[in-house]
C-alpha cells in the first residue's frame, strides 16, 4: 500500500511540475493544447489516489467492525456488575421515597379524621360515642365512632344510604344493598403503608342472626384508655379494675366533651393507628388469630363485650401492649411504619410517637408517658416524647 501511494504521488508531482511552466491568468490556469495530455495524466493520478484511499477506508471499517462486533466475557461481566451496583444503590432510595409518600398520606388521613371529629364536636357539643350500644349479646352489630363522622369525611352519601342516624348496624346488615356499601374500602380510613385484605376477619351478626358478615377495614382506632377495654366504669369496677380503664375519650355510649379533657387537648390522644399484620413478630397470620393486630372496623363492632379481642376492640385501642408490640396487639396500637405510629391528638394535630416511648404496661397504674397520653384526666405533666 505504501508503494502505491508513492507511485501515485510521483505521477501527480511530475504533471504539476510541467504545468507550472504555463502562465497564470486571473489566479487560474491557462493550459495550451499540448497540456491536454498532462491534464489527463493528472486526473488519472488523482483518481488512482481516490481509489487507494477508498480501499484503505473500507479495510479500516471492516477491521473495526470485526473488532467491535461483540463484548468479551469480561466486559459483559463488568457491565452486569456495574448495573447491579447501581440498582443496589438506587433501590433503597426509591423504597424510602415511596414510604415517605405513603407515610405522608397516612398522616393526612389522620389529620382529616381529627378535623371531622372536631366538626362533630362543634355540631353536637360532644365527641361521638365510641360505640352506640343497641345490643350487648349475640355479636349483633353496633355503630362505632367513625360511622358518625362520615358526613365530615365527604361521605354523606354513604351515611344517608346506611341510615346511620335511624337504624342500628345490626338492622343495616340485614339489607343486602347496605352490606355491599359497607364492604367497599374507604381510602380515608386505611393507611397506604399497611397492606390489608378486602374485608376484615372479625365477623358481625345482623339482627336476624343470619350468617356472619365481614366488612371493610380501618387502620385507625379511637382512644379507649390507658390499659384495658371495658364498656363503662361500672363493668370495670365489677372486675376490680378501677384504674387505667375507661379513661380515654371513647367507650360504650360515651359523650366526652373537650372540657372533660382536663389534661389538655394537646396532651391527650384522640385516635391512633392499628395495622393489619406486624411482620416483625415472625409469627404466621391466622384467621381470627390473636398474635397480630388485624386492624379495626370503619362502621362498628359486634356487641360491646369488654376485655375481649372482639367487641369494642374492633373500633377502640388501649395501652395494653407497647406500640408495635406483642402480647395484646388486637387491643392496642401499631403501624407498618418503621419505629412507631401516627396519633391524632385531641387538639387535631398529628404526632408520630416512637415505639420506644416510655410505657410501663404491666399494671393499671398511670405511671408512664404513653399511659398519660391515653388518660384524659390523670393530672400529671407530660415531658418530651
Amino acid at each position: 500500500m505504501l508503494t502505491q501511494y508513492k507511485d501515485a504521488m510521483n505521477a501527480v508531482g511530475i504533471v504539476l511540475g510541467k504545468m507550472t511552466q504555463n502562465v497564470i491568468v486571473n489566479d487560474s490556469w491557462v493550459m495550451h493544447h499540448d497540456d491536454d495530455l498532462r491534464a489527463r495524466q493528472l486526473g488519472a493520478a488523482l483518481w488512482y489516489i481516490k481509489i487507494v484511499f477508498a480501499q484503505e477506508s473500507n479495510m479500516k471499517r471492516t477491521a473495526g467492525f470485526r473488532k467491535m462486533s461483540g463484548f468479551t466475557l469480561i466486559e459483559l461481566l463488568v457491565v452486569i456488575a456495574i448495573i447491579a451496583i447501581l440498582i443496589a444503590l438506587l433501590l433503597p432510595a426509591v423504597q424510602q421515597a415511596r414510604e415517605a409518600a405513603r407515610r405522608s398520606s397516612c398522616k393526612n388521613n389522620m389529620k382529616q379524621i381529627g378535623i371531622a371529629l372536631h366538626n362533630y364536636h362543634d355540631t353536637f357539643s360532644t365527641l361521638p360515642p365510641g360505640i352506640v350500644e343497641f345490643y350487648d349479646s349475640a355479636d349483633r352489630g353496633n355503630w362505632g365512632w367513625a360511622a358518625y363522622i362520615l358526613p365530615s369525611m365527604e361521605q354523606s352519601t354513604i351515611y344517608n344510604t346506611l341510615e346511620i342516624s335511624d337504624i342500628s348496624l345490626a338492622e343495616a346488615l340485614d339489607n343486602p344493598t347496605m352490606v355491599s356499601v359497607m364492604k367497599k374500602p374507604l381510602a380515608a380510613f386505611q393507611c397506604p403503608s399497611s397492606p390489608v385484605p378486602a374485608e376484615t376477619d372479625r365477623d358481625i351478626n345482623s339482627l336476624s342472626g343470619g350468617p356472619d358478615v365481614f366488612l371493610t377495614i380501618s387502620t385507625y382506632a379511637g382512644n379507649g384508655g390507658s390499659w384495658r377495654l371495658y364498656k363503662n366504669k361500672a363493668s370495670a369496677a365489677a372486675a376490680g379494675r378501677n384504674e387505667g380503664c375507661v379513661n380515654g375519650v371513647f367507650w360504650s355510649n360515651s359523650s366526652v366533651q373537650f372540657r372533660d379533657i382536663t389534661d389538655g387537648t394537646t396532651n391527650t390522644i384522640l385516635v391512633g393507628e392499628r395495622t393489619w399484620e406486624l411482620t416483625k413478630l415472625g409469627t404466621p397470620l391466622s384467621f381470627k388469630g390473636r398474635t397480630h393486630p388485624h386492624a379495626a372496623h370503619v362502621y362498628g363492632t359486634a356487641t360491646a363485650a369488654s376485655n375481649t379481642y372482639y367487641g369494642m376492640a374492633d373500633v377502640l385501642g388501649v395501652g395494653e401492649s407497647r406500640i408495635n408490640g406483642s402480647g395484646y396487639p388486637r387491643n392496642s396500637f401499631s403501624s407498618s411504619h418503621t419505629g412507631g405510629a401516627h396519633f391524632v391528638l385531641c387538639d387535631g394535630s398529628v404526632r408520630f410517637i416512637s415505639e420506644n416511648v416510655d410505657h410501663l404496661k404491666s399494671t393499671s397504674a398511670i405511671d408512664s408517658t404513653f399511659e398519660r397520653l391515653l388518660d384524659r384526666a390523670d393530672g400529671d405533666p407530660i415531658g418530651e416524647y
